[in-house]
């Protein structure tokens, strides 16, 4: 069996926080203070981090005219630059996404598509999509499978799905969704999909 490495283990452990800080800012909450005290090694990129999800989802709720989108995309930029450096040239070089949506269309890759290649149901993918996944429980191996199919990375991934405007509770219940209009964990998610093989779903259950 291969021993996970120092750089391998201090990956997964950004990784973790960086989803903490993701379902924090879902529940209107601030984890990044108890975190630079438990992570003080990961300071600087979870500073970074939990700046660029703020400036990544600060137009959300704008309607944008040219002016403001010229300056959200500089905004998204910047942001995207500071948690992705600079340095690595597939990233920096890459628009910024406001959503994974955006991204998978900007790929040209169909939702059906998308979810065959990942084992998943469409509904799943639209959940994921629709902000009615929590993005904190997405498992890392889906976070890497959306970067490597998408041509992007695992960070970028957990990213906008921490930016993704969630549906509002209301209309998920005028449309009929489950659970009563609240998020899903992504493990419920895939428990209820009445679209995936109980092979499938053991599949992804058990995903790390």
């Amino acid at each position: 069996m291969a021993r996970i490495t120092k750089a391998q283990m201090r990956q997964v452990e950004l990784t973790r926080a960086k989803l903490e800080i993701v379902a924090a800012r879902e529940r209107g909450e601030d984890a990044l203070r108890p975190l630079l005290t438990r992570h003080p090694a990961l300071a600087g990129e979870l500073v970074d981090f939990s700046a660029a999800l703020a400036a990544t989802s600060a137009y959300a709720d704008v309607d944008l005219t040219p002016e403001t989108e010229a300056v959200a995309m500089q905004a998204r930029d910047r942001a995207f630059a500071a948690v992705f450096g600079a340095a690595t040239p597939a990233v920096a070089k890459a628009p910024a996404f406001a959503s994974l949506k955006a991204l998978r269309q900007a790929r040209k890759v169909t939702m059906p598509a998308l979810a065959a290649r990942l084992g998943l149901g469409v509904d799943v993918v639209s959940a994921l999509e629709a902000g009615r996944v929590r993005a904190a429980t997405a498992p890392a191996r889906l976070l890497r499978s959306l970067g490597e199919m998408l041509d992007t990375t695992a960070e970028q991934i957990a990213l906008l799905l921490g930016a993704q405007p969630a549906v509002s509770p209301l209309l998920r219940r005028g449309r009929g969704d489950v659970a009563d209009g609240e998020p899903l964990d992504f493990a419920e998610a895939v428990r209820l999909s009445p679209e995936m093989s109980e092979e499938a779903k053991s599949d992804w259950l058990n995903a790390q």
